[in-house]
């Protein structure tokens, strides 16, 4: 077994500074969403292990909160967002919240996706399942919304938790 190299050193390492960034919010009224899946749905198109951690803040407008996140991917490529999410409760404890979140892009990895400006658009359906965990499944689409001549796009199809605030 050989250690990791290149981007997907690079890509644990982003990955690792930002979990350890979050710890203290955990103590505090910030949420924190930790996901993995894959990076990449479309054939012929690259695909690979997508990581993102995103903090969801304590307050909110109604419904809408704000979230800030970053999305790595195992060949390297890296992108941080910002945006907010609409979190609407359904039948049995099951939340479904889509969300919109601008970004940039940190690193390519093994994909162009023609701006370093990618917007994300995303929906994701959450059960808590003891306090304070909740269980997540999310669906994203990022693109640079034609910003550019250049724009491919990328899906992602995550599973996670959150571990929320005591309230």
């Amino acid at each position: 077994m050989t250690a990791s190299s290149g981007p997907e050193r690079g890509a644990t390492t982003l990955l690792a500074v930002l979990l350890l960034a979050a710890y203290p919010t955990l103590a505090g009224e910030t949420s924190v969403g930790v996901s993995s899946g894959q990076y990449g749905l479309r054939a012929g198109l690259p695909h690979e292990v997508g990581f993102q951690v995103d903090l969801r803040a304590p307050w909110k407008w109604g419904p809408v909160r704000p979230v800030l996140g970053v999305l790595a991917g195992s060949s390297g490529g890296g992108y941080l967002f910002t945006g907010l999410v609409l979190d609407l409760p359904l039948p049995w404890g099951i939340q479904v919240s889509p969300g919109f979140a601008p970004g940039v892009v940190l690193s390519q990895g093994n994909r162009d996706l023609g701006s370093p400006i990618e917007f994300r658009s995303s929906i994701e359906l959450s059960r808590q399942i003891a306090s304070p965990v909740r269980l997540f499944v999310s669906f994203s689409h990022l693109s640079n919304g034609g910003l550019t001549h250049h724009n491919p796009g990328v899906e992602t199809l995550m599973f996670g938790f959150e571990v929320e605030p005591p309230g």
